[in-house]
């Protein structure tokens, strides 16, 4: 959802668990078809003929058998590691790329397909199912991870005491384009050239280098056949509206996640009388213009740690000196005398090996930004400053690990960013305000304008036509379903002062919509602690009672800020 393409969320689920993404996520794609791919030396080669294997128009001959679409084709799922807790069936959604395509004998229509997941409870089923709307971003896929071992409870892990133990189907799909759907529209060129410059000393990123490379995967995409336009939120319901009917359910609640949040608030908007409630985690309003926004979020990420540890006795300086200090000596610092890190990273054939990489004030910031999806990072940034400062750079590496990551890019599709947010967002933003701020926040290791410029041209590079359907412009009014609103007070992304306002809109705000601010927390917060999950049971039992999460509270003086 934030200018510059290249912008990933690492949080910690994340980062943690991207060796497994791929082996699992192929699972989601071909489900019980084939679940000999189910090999990590098989995996792979899936996941580079990606590219190469986008949806085909199927040829027709006078024998060609037409399939239904759209359809569902579900079996059990075929998991390396055996469980019997729930039982789950895995398959894909067959629909039409353009819905107005004919579809005959002689002239298939072109097919996406979107990998589908279906957790039945322990128990009876009491209630409606809770339908997860894809992975964020734009285009980011599923990401829903836990610590596991090859373990499908990283899909529920988080979220079972609210849907599986509470007698509530879970279903998780993704977007049309991102993921292992299919069409594909990554671009793994664009990766290499993110890693290559991250690599390389001093860190600068390159606009012109960034826009040649989405114009030849552009161009790609096209000699396939793809039309980037049939990939954005409104096709996107659909599909989720396609499913229940061939599931055959009456109604769901939609729980949504950054930008999925805009996948279920449009959901909800087109389809009130099939939506039970929306879940709306670290929420991306339409009516936001992110980008005028985004400079001085940015700017956040550089200060608001600081603040945190001169707040709290255990982190801040014993001689009473601005912690922020220390970050702007030790920006000085590099900028004058760039230490050279060995970090650890994972290449292309996903072997673990290590690069040596002399570090720029510019890397750094780039690694704090990228980690600050993630509350613990946040809170641990002022230790790694000092921690480096004495030369100590143990922390500082790992974070910076992460950002040359190569898995840590595999589950982002630039071109699903690029057809979505030029779809729903930037052709609506205020460019002359967002240039503004960007000059007002700009620091010396820190610009969005580049980014900001960037995506201004994605739009004509991928010829993505604008919503035309008044998608920025939402009737608060219309929206009288129960909505439960999650928001971490850290999150620099889809910061708390959006949830505020767009729940100050709703007819029925503290009734049956409600809206609950973690303190300490950033980015979403759906699978960071127990006291989400019951906060969110609660709500789905019963959305008139009061809803408090007084439980987030308790924790607090334990949080950790020493980076370990």
């Amino acid at each position: 959802m934030h200018a510059g393409i290249l912008i990933i969320s690492s949080s910690k689920h994340v980062i943690e668990q991207k060796k497994r993404l791929i082996a699992l996520g192929i699972i989601l794609l071909v489900g019980f078809h084939a679940p000999s791919y189910a090999q990590k030396e098989k995996v792979m080669s899936v996941f580079h003929s990606l590219e190469e294997t986008a949806s085909v128009k199927a040829s027709a001959g006078k024998k060609s058998i037409l399939p239904v679409l759209p359809r569902v084709e579900i079996g059990p799922c075929a998991f390396m590691q055996k469980f019997d807790k729930y039982h789950a069936d895995c398959g894909t959604l067959f629909v039409k790329e353009d819905p107005t395509e004919s579809h005959t004998a002689k002239n298939h229509a072109r097919v996406v397909s979107i990998p589908i997941m279906i957790f039945q409870p322990a128990g009876e089923v009491t209630g409606d199912p809770v339908v997860i709307t894809g992975g964020g971003g734009p285009g980011s896929s599923i990401y829903i991870m836990d610590e596991f071992d090859d373990d499908p409870s990283l899909y529920y892990s988080g979220i079972e005491l609210s849907t599986l133990q509470n007698g509530l189907p879970l279903i998780l799909m993704e977007m049309r384009g991102s993921g292992l759907s299919m069409a594909n529209l990554d671009c793994p060129a664009i990766t290499q050239l993110e890693i290559e410059l991250l690599s390389t000393y001093p860190y600068k990123f390159d606009s012109k280098k960034f826009a040649e490379t989405s114009v030849s995967c552009a161009n790609r995409k096209r000699a396939l056949g793809v039309d980037a336009n049939f990939y954005n939120t409104d096709y996107a319901i659909n599909d989720i509206d396609a499913l229940r009917q061939l599931l055959g359910f009456q109604k769901w609640h939609l729980l949504g996640i950054s930008h999925g949040t805009r996948i279920s608030l449009r959901y909800a908007q087109q389809y009130p009388v099939h939506t039970a409630s929306l879940i709306l985690d670290s929420i991306y309003p339409f009516e936001v213009d992110s980008y005028a926004d985004m400079p001085e979020h940015s700017a956040r990420i550089f200060t608001q740690p600081f603040a945190l540890c001169d707040a709290d006795p255990r982190c801040r300086l014993e001689n009473g000196q601005a912690s922020v200090t220390l970050f702007a000596s030790f920006m000085s610092e590099i900028k004058l005398n760039p230490p050279t890190l060995n970090v650890e990273y994972d290449d292309k054939n996903w072997t673990v090996g290590q690069k040596t990489l002399k570090v720029s004030p510019e890397l750094v910031a780039y690694a704090l930004f990228n980690n600050s999806y993630d509350s613990d990072a946040i809170l641990a940034f002022p230790q790694i400053v000092k921690d480096a400062l004495n030369k100590d750079y143990a922390k500082l590496s790992r974070l910076i690990s992460e950002v040359i990551d190569l898995q840590n890019y595999t589950w982002f599709s630039e071109g699903a960013y690029s057809s979505y947010a030029c779809y729903e967002e930037i052709p609506f933003s205020n460019i002359e305000l967002a240039i503004e701020n960007a000059n007002k926040y700009k620091s010396p290791y820190w610009d969005d304008l580049p980014a900001i410029n960037l995506d201004l041209q994605l739009c004509k590079i991928w010829g993505i036509k604008p919503a035309i359907n008044n998608i920025k412009n939402v009737d608060h009014n219309q929206l009288t379903l129960p909505v439960l609103i999650l928001a971490g007070d850290l999150d620099p992304f889809t910061p708390t002062i959006w949830a505020v306002d767009f729940h100050a809109k709703l007819p029925m705000k503290n009734k049956t919509q409600h809206l609950r601010v973690w303190p300490l927390k950033a980015h979403n917060i759906v699978y960071d602690d127990k006291c989400v999950e019951a906060v969110i049971t609660s709500f789905l039992n019963d959305p008139e009672q009061t809803i408090d999460n007084d439980c987030a509270l308790q924790n607090v003086s334990e949080i950790n800020t020493d980076g370990s």
